[in-house]
């Protein structure tokens, strides 16, 4: 028997297994569902049983639970007849909730665009769709890093967010963002710009060194070997505010803006 126009879809095997499309639910009892198959204005009563076997998902494949089914939900239903029954009454054994289309997703992707002020981006997955991530309460991370979504940047590759996605509306509600860092910016290389600070005269002490388009703190300590234009060693008095200075040195992991582990800072001002 095969029943389908407009709506639903009803079909049942010699064997007494039944397979239903679009069953609205209008009532709940527990863990009982009375719903009606439409086609048109003519329509089917059908009870749903359900069991601590029956398998209930939302409708992209996520597991859910006999309370996420309310009424006006639509179902689509594996099961079977009981053994004696008078009327349309089925046992389930599957129940997928098509209405329900908030699930948990975790994606990666490029950053298309960002609103900062409304705490939300959009960005082009790894499987070439569009959506929205809010992020409003969400944990970003650029490597070791957290950022707030103004500090995202376009092109930026996001190697994982995770959250509920709602695929009617294509939006990510995001728990967690990642983006991808860099690791070349943490290899120890060579740094050129003017001193604006020198926190004092005793070991360890900060410099701050004004570059091009960043400014740096730079952590000098008595391992740090000290010269000048001609290699010769100095002491680090000799350094003062507004000296051109070389160094070499890594910038941190957990902070951009400082660089360790300085091995040589030469004074080009001596």
């Amino acid at each position: 028997m095969s029943a389908a126009t407009l709506g639903g879809d009803v079909r049942i095997t010699p064997e007494g297994k039944v397979s239903i499309k679009k069953a609205k639910v209008f009532q709940v009892s527990g863990g009982n569902f009375y719903t009606r198959v439409y086609w048109d204005n003519v329509f089917l009563r059908v009870t749903v049983v359900t069991n601590e076997k029956t398998k209930i998902t939302k409708n992209y494949g996520e597991g859910a639970v006999v309370g996420d089914i309310k009424e006006g939900h639509f179902l689509d239903i594996e099961g079977m007849f009981p053994n004696s029954s008078d009327s349309f009454i089925i046992t389930a054994v599957s129940i997928k909730d098509t209405s329900l289309e908030k699930e948990k997703l975790t994606t990666s992707g490029t950053v298309l665009s960002v609103k900062g002020e409304t705490d939300e981006f959009t960005m082009k997955t790894a499987k070439g769709n569009i959506i929205t991530v809010t992020t409003e309460g969400a944990n970003i991370k650029r490597g070791i890093i957290s950022i707030n979504t103004g500090e995202l940047k376009v092109g930026e590759k996001v190697t994982n967010a995770e959250g509920i996605y709602d695929y009617a509306n294509d939006i990510l509600a995001s728990s967690n963002v990642q983006i991808y860092q860099d690791k070349s910016v943490f290899a120890p290389h060579n740094f050129k710009g003017k001193i604006k600070s020198i926190s004092g005269t005793v070991f360890p002490v900060t410099i701050v060194v004004g570059l091009t388009k960043k400014d740096y703190i730079v952590i000098i300590s008595d391992k740090t070997k000290l010269i000048n234009t001609k290699g010769g060693s100095i002491i680090l008095s000799r350094f003062l505010i507004g000296d051109t200075v070389r160094f070499y040195g890594a910038v941190r992991e957990d902070d951009l803006s400082v660089v360790d582990n300085v091995e040589i800072l030469r004074n080009l001002s001596l």
